[in-house]
């Protein structure tokens, strides 16, 4: 029988392209010999770039991390338009109009801050039940709802007047799609436009720079040197505020139950409600939790344990 190994922590992992983002994890479940793995964000498989894998006990963890800001560097081509609205495409619309990089990179404030955007038909997002690729699949039409998405920063890497191409560099919130972005800046100047090569810099804390092929990890695996491949479970969680229960709250946060002021050490004060926060053990992470004031008053209910 082979031997199941029991990792936890979060695997940084760069994508090359060709893979989907299910292929990684396919392929880390039999580099790492362990079944309970989850990745944190999708990349198309012409996409590349940083895809965090949650081992083990950070697979409850997937849904705080997956809620970081991300950075991407994203090419687009200028004059044509597909249906999936990047290069893999069917071109549906063309246009001959020449684009200046003045005129390109004036337009781009309009997509800095709290923006609406349309998901593509091409996405996974669902849509009364069903994913929007089905319905483009099978040549039916639906509404695609807008969403508010966030961008943080926009600026421009370059933009190539005799090839009509641009090189941008985004942050911005989870759920902000660049091929829908692409299409809308095209738009915006008057023309048509898509998605070319797509590079994810950094989710949260993590970041390409130290992200490694699944190559890479599976020869420091087989070194029998796997153990400092995975961040700590508590890694790149410091936008949630922490909460320590107190001697006596222990067997109140570690059965799951509600943790009131007179059980934890910081100030229920000190939160708003709704808030999400890491709840700790001393100084073990036990799992997170969320603010409450309601008629049955004030207090912390833990929502995932580790």
């Amino acid at each position: 029988m082979e031997k199941v190994n029991s990792y936890n922590g979060y695997l940084n992992v760069y994508k090359e392209k060709g893979m989907t983002s299910h292929d990684v994890v396919f392929k880390a479940r039999k580099i790492l010999k362990t079944k309970k793995i989850g990745h944190t964000g999708t990349l198309d498989p012409d996409a590349q770039g940083v895809l965090v894998l949650c081992v083990g006990q950070a697979t409850k963890m997937v849904e705080y991390i997956t809620d970081h800001e991300k950075v991407y560097e994203v090419e687009m081509v200028l004059g044509r338009e597909t249906d999936t609205c990047d290069l893999s495409g069917t071109v549906i619309r063309e246009s001959d109009q020449r684009i200046c990089r003045d005129a390109f990179e004036s337009i781009l404030s309009q997509f800095s801050g709290n923006i609406r955007q349309k998901p593509p038909i091409y996405s996974a997002i669902r849509v009364n039940g069903k994913k929007l690729y089905h319905y483009a699949r099978n040549g039916e039409t639906v509404e695609i709802p807008e969403r508010d998405v966030h961008i943080a920063d926009i600026s421009l890497l370059e933009f190539c007047e005799e090839s009509q191409k641009a090189k941008i560099m985004v942050t911005c919130s989870k759920g902000t799609y660049m091929r829908s972005l692409c299409r809308d800046i095209g738009s915006a100047l008057g023309t048509v436009a898509c998605m070319g090569n797509l590079i994810r810099h950094q989710v949260g804390g993590f970041s390409i720079d130290d992200a490694l092929t699944l190559a890479e990890i599976a020869k420091i695996v087989d070194q029998d040197q796997s153990e400092p491949l995975f961040y700590p479970l508590a890694y790149s969680l410091d936008r949630y505020q922490c909460v320590r229960a107190t001697e006596q709250g222990r067997k109140f946060l570690l059965n799951g139950n509600k943790l009131f002021q007179w059980n934890i050490h910081e100030s229920l004060d000190d939160f708003y409600p709704g808030e999400t926060l890491r709840l700790y053990d001393g100084d073990q992470l036990i799992g997170m939790g969320r603010y409450v004031q309601n008629e049955e008053g004030n207090f912390i209910k833990p929502t995932k344990l580790l």
